[in-house]
């Protein structure tokens, strides 16, 4: 059921007296927190469905977003920590507004990696460092290694068909 959903978000904290969460954006696609657009919170292992009923950007891609039926700063705290989603059928809406060279984080995550023309290891997940994000690879021995999702060295031209080739610099994976 995770895999039917999208992460746009993370509650921060709260604002205010009147229910409003303060939010670290992890999306691009700012127009997501669109008044009466529906969201996604996980709580106690079900997703709960909540209508945005505003939205104020922040700098360093955060904002104040208040949804209806969290109405005082009690209600909002319960939020604090948890995860904001969207359906994944909602963000495939907006895949012709990506560039050539842009994928969702989930078009990456569970891709085959290859390494030097072999099968090397598997995407596990995606770090978002201060300079650019970051490909978590778990190679085929269950050693994690960390390489940087930079054109120079990741090949991401067979990504359609679950595959990325990479070209670490000399000494960034160690066998």
């Amino acid at each position: 059921m995770a895999d039917e959903y999208i992460r746009i978000a993370v509650v921060a904290g709260v604002h205010g007296l009147n229910g409003r969460l303060r939010i670290a954006v992890v999306t691009d696609v700012i127009g997501r927190f669109e008044n009466d657009k529906k969201v996604f919170i996980q709580q106690d292992n079900a997703f709960r469905k909540y209508t945005i009923a505003g939205f104020i950007p922040q700098k360093d891609k955060s904002g104040l977003l208040k949804l209806d039926g969290i109405d005082d700063r009690d209600s909002a705290l319960a939020f604090r920590g948890l995860d904001i989603f969207i359906e994944k059928s909602e963000a495939e809406k907006t895949r012709s507004e990506l560039g050539e060279e842009s994928f969702y984080y989930y078009d990456i995550i569970g891709c085959e990696v290859y390494y030097n023309g072999r099968r090397f290891g598997t995407v596990r997940d995606i770090l978002e460092a201060g300079a650019g994000e970051v490909l978590i690879i778990a190679d085929d021995r269950g050693k994690t290694f960390m390489v940087p999702f930079v054109k120079a060295m990741v090949d991401t031209g067979e990504i359609r068909s679950g595959r990325l080739d990479i070209h670490p610099v000399e000494g960034l994976i160690d066998f």
